[in-house]
């Protein structure tokens, strides 16, 4: 890993990546494949890593917490990609209804 400080968890970094920390972004890092794919990683404000047990069926997704901000969108739907400092992202199948990512962002 070439960060630091290097990021609390690594979960949402592909298998092979090298984690960097973003040049103009304290908080923020990177994952990047050797073929060039990136990943960003905004840390873990909204405590995705404590909701990576759901990664699988959306139905066991507890109900989002009052003060929470939850996006919840199909992985194969268009969606704005915008970065929400403090929301947590919800990413799933929409025939099969499987959780393919949960992340800060």
């Amino acid at each position: 890993m070439a960060a630091d400080p290097q990021p609390s968890f690594t979960y949402w970094a592909p298998e092979n990546a090298t984690i960097r920390n973003h040049p103009r972004q304290p908080g923020v890092w990177i994952a990047e494949l050797p073929e060039g794919s990136r990943r960003h990683y905004f840390g873990d404000q909204w405590s995705a890593s404590a909701f990576q047990r759901f990664v699988g069926s959306i139905d066991a997704l507890p109900e989002k917490p009052a003060n929470a901000v939850w996006r919840l969108t199909c992985s194969k739907c268009v969606a704005q990609s915008d970065v929400g400092w403090t929301r947590m992202n919800v990413s799933y199948d929409q025939e099969t209804r499987v959780i393919d990512e949960i992340s800060c962002g």
